[in-house]
């Protein structure tokens, strides 16, 4: 049995529609009894497929991953007759001066709370199952690493939220805000008490947690614990990445663009995603994979059906500086220049929206971010392939955490512990090394120095550099920004000036959810 059948298996099986609940007080349970529930492995996991399925919202329309829209790496400009527009929210996102009633942060306040809910109400059914079964406690487990990784991405866009570990909880039950310090704390003790309870890696766990990724979610826990917290873990998060490292389980694909393919459950890089399916997901996309950017014409490139492209999103002008001559992962990243239909001839806009026909032929430069942007300015996202022939549903995996990332964390972890940068210069070449076809090689001292970066002088400026080239569009950029020199709120890039306001690097409480409930405390402004 192949692997993208055995994935589908194991994961599509017993799919609902359900998306996870949002309400922290509904209690749902069928008409058996509780103690009664889950008396086979199969049926365990059936429940378990709702906390994973909510994690495909995350990539669609106004949700977590719109955050890159805050970085040096993309965002939203105006075209014509006020397209893309939206009330003002992305040019806000991409200028740091959000509010608390931008419906962005709601909903991706109420994505992750879902997910939260959703493994708090299927581990309460099995905690009060009194079927004795083997594996029990392994899947408790999971799902409390499943609810930690909600955590993680709650904590790293807020900072400041509730607790909820529970499922049984009061009627009129209001969680009261925790600090980042006391979420940090939960994310960390149920990471070190559940990590080591999971399953090996194996076909069975693909789209799931293991005991390795766990390991690495706690790892970019410990990575980002002096900027979130101001404590220096970097000694303990270089010691999870050797244990990953060592284990053997994964290793770096030959090619850069193999974990975005469509073959992507074939890759031995990616250690962590949230499966898609044409098939068995059609009605959950990939958004940013080419509906948010490609214009529409470029249906007729990949002669596809059932979909349509909403030519918003581009790429940062001045982020393109960060590519060195003969560096593949920008032609592997981004699409640029004249684009033409599966027969080879050339596509023409049509005049759609703003009247002007002409050819589809990326541009680099961007007039301005408050309009009108023209239809075709602006490079391209391209990092995931795009099936010819296929519909609106990717058949790509969407790729949460890959081996790529354990070997540039652990040389960050090396050179911000004053280790062997030379070491840390091996790692980080490692990586590159596929990016290029002649030698091309970063030395240790390169890798300490401080360089300007986005305008302003930056410790590691170089790995800063290399990070966002290496995992451009993937949704790391922001925690990026955040470490080097808080360069996410000091540092210039285009359509964007620095408020030098660090209160700016999270969130704020949004609106509707300080309404509903009192005991949540706001965000300083």
């Amino acid at each position: 049995m192949s692997r993208k059948i055995y994935r589908i298996v194991a994961l599509f099986a017993i799919i609902s529609a359900f998306a996870g609940c949002t309400n922290l007080d509904e209690q749902v349970f069928s008409s058996i009894p509780e103690s009664e529930f889950y008396k086979t492995e199969a049926e365990f996991m059936s429940a378990m497929v709702p906390v994973y399925a909510n994690m495909r919202t995350m990539t669609d329309w106004r949700k977590w991953w719109d955050l890159e829209e805050t970085t040096d790496i993309c965002f939203t400009p105006v075209k014509a007759y006020w397209a893309w527009f939206d009330g003002g929210i992305y040019i806000r996102l991409h200028q740091h001066s959000w509010a608390e009633e931008d419906p962005h942060l709601n909903d991706i306040w109420l994505q992750l709370f879902a997910g939260v809910n959703s493994a708090n109400r299927v581990l309460y059914q099995f905690e009060n199952s009194t079927i004795d079964m083997e594996g029990r406690d392994k899947f408790i487990s999971e799902l409390k690493v499943a609810r930690a990784f909600y955590y993680y991405l709650l904590v790293e866009t807020f900072g400041n939220v509730p607790i909820v570990d529970r499922f049984d909880v009061p009627e009129g039950y209001l969680p009261e805000t925790k600090s980042r310090q006391e979420v940090f704390n939960f994310i960390e003790s149920e990471l070190l008490d559940n990590m080591d309870n999971l399953d090996d890696k194996s076909l069975a766990t693909y789209g799931r947690f293991n005991k390795w990724n766990a390991r690495g979610l706690l790892a970019r826990l410990y990575l980002n614990a002096e900027a979130w917290i101001g404590e220096d873990m970097y000694s303990e998060c270089e010691v999870i990445c050797n244990e990953i490292i060592d284990s053997g389980k994964y290793w770096l694909d030959e090619d850069y663009s193999m974990p975005f393919s469509v073959s992507n459950s074939l890759s031995n890089e990616t250690m962590f995603v949230i499966p898609f399916d044409e098939t068995k997901t059609p009605n959950n996309q990939i958004y940013m994979q080419a509906r948010k950017t490609l214009h529409i014409a470029q249906i007729a490139t990949y002669n596809l059906s059932n979909t349509w492209f909403d030519s918003g999103c581009v790429g940062v002008p001045s982020f393109f500086d960060n590519y060195v001559e003969g560096d593949k992962r920008l032609e592997k990243t981004w699409v640029m220049g004249q684009q033409y239909a599966l027969d080879g001839s050339p596509l023409w806009t049509g005049g759609w929206v703003d009247g002007i026909n002409q050819l589809v032929n990326y541009t680099r430069d961007v007039v301005a971010i408050d309009g009108p942007a023209t239809m075709v300015e602006g490079w391209r996202f391209g990092k995931y392939e795009i099936k010819v022939g296929g519909t609106s549903a990717p058949d790509n995996d969407y790729v949460i955490m890959r081996y790529a990332e354990i070997l540039m964390m652990k040389a960050e972890c090396i050179l911000r512990t004053n280790g062997d940068a030379n070491e840390a210069a091996d790692l980080v070449n490692q990586v590159r090394s596929r990016a290029f076809d002649e030698t091309n090689v970063l030395t240790g001292a390169e890798l300490q120095a401080t360089i300007e970066y986005n305008g302003v002088p930056v410790q590691y400026g170089r790995l800063l550099q290399e990070l966002g080239v290496e995992f451009a569009l993937e949704g790391l950029r922001r925690s990026q920004l955040i470490r080097f020199d808080n360069n996410f709120v000091n540092g210039y890039w285009t359509f964007h000036t620095p408020t030098n306001d660090p209160k700016r690097n999270i969130c704020l409480i949004p609106f509707d959810q300080l309404q509903s409930n009192e005991n949540l405390v706001q965000n300083p402004k």
